[in-house]
């Protein structure tokens, strides 16, 4: 196993190092906005903060606090993971109202509502298993610490069944119904305003392709999310069904997880052009950075555009 662990510690090392730094910098450059918007930072949050703990267990050759220590470190994975998947959909919901309801639907104070429910129903499941619905425990070989997915109690898998369905495959379908809807009302948006003229014409185009690439940015975001966690959730999945799986391919999907925690970042500081346009200007003061032209005047739904 030592060729293995070196591995996991080395995957874990660059997320937590390269995690402080792209969440730090695109958690600047928000607030350093006139309008920052708080699901999209929310959803920025540090979730590589768990990660420390896995990597002292590697140095230190066991958990920090024992037992405590890896039930924290499955806690805080699994919450970070629910409150991300979960604040995908919550977007996908929001780009699709924003485009469909005449770019105009969410105030600041809906969307700061929709942050503490995300919150709420992901650490609903997520303390499930530290009062006695399953359990945390240590998976795979035991380099890492997750739900106990091999139990075969039947109040165990009634809480697996709730948790794919509640949050993998209902999030999941929220996202897919919405982008759909928004390929849809764009399409339908597009054509009534090819039947306008002049500067109406100009300015609902214009509108659209900004809420258009917004939403696109997201859609890439969320296909990196599902491209880190699928493998492991096929992997639960087939130890609910098996009752056990090769331990190194059940440690290995664990640890591929988590470097969801890096791709968000460094996803928009590859897509947005704002963003490296800002890190340039953080050196100087905000009143002297560059002067960007005045953007199209938009609502309060301003809140979920990037």
């Amino acid at each position: 196993m030592g060729k293995w662990s070196t591995i996991f510690v080395a995957i874990e090392l660059v997320v937590c190092l390269l995690g402080i730094i792209f969440n730090g910098l695109v958690i600047l450059t928000m607030h350093l906005q006139e309008h920052p918007s708080p699901l999209t930072t929310d959803v920025s949050h540090p979730q590589y903060r768990a990660v420390p703990l896995s990597l002292a267990r590697h140095f230190q050759n066991e958990w920090p606090f024992g037992m405590a220590g890896c039930q924290a470190h499955a806690f805080m994975i699994f919450l970070l993971a629910l409150v991300a998947i979960t604040h995908l959909a919550a977007i996908s919901v929001g780009k699709y109202f924003t485009i469909s309801r005449s770019l105009s639907y969410f105030s600041k104070t809906k969307v700061l509502l929709i942050i503490l429910a995300c919150w709420i129903y992901s650490f609903g499941f997520s303390v499930a298993p530290l009062v006695g619905w399953s359990r945390y425990g240590l998976e795979g070989t035991n380099e890492t610490c997750s739900i106990k997915w091999e139990s075969s109690l039947p109040g165990d898998k009634a809480y697996f069944g709730v948790i794919f369905i509640a949050c993998y495959f209902l999030p999941m379908a929220v996202i897919m119904f919405c982008y759909y809807k928004i390929h849809e009302a764009s399409k339908h948006i597009v054509g009534n305003t090819c039947q306008m003229g002049g500067v109406a014409m100009t300015v609902s185009q214009a509108l659209m392709k900004k809420h258009r690439k917004s939403a696109m940015y997201f859609l890439v975001v969320i296909a990196a999310f599902l491209l880190s966690w699928s493998p492991y959730a096929v992997v639960s999945f087939l130890i609910i069904q098996r009752g056990k799986l090769n331990p190194i391919a059940t440690s290995a999907c664990s640890v591929f997880a988590k470097t969801s925690f890096l791709l968000n970042p460094m996803l928009y500081a590859v897509i947005s052009r704002k963003f490296r346009r800002m890190i340039l200007a953080i050196p100087f003061s905000r009143q002297n950075r560059v002067i960007e032209p005045a953007a199209l005047p938009s609502s309060g739904s301003e809140v979920l555009a990037l």
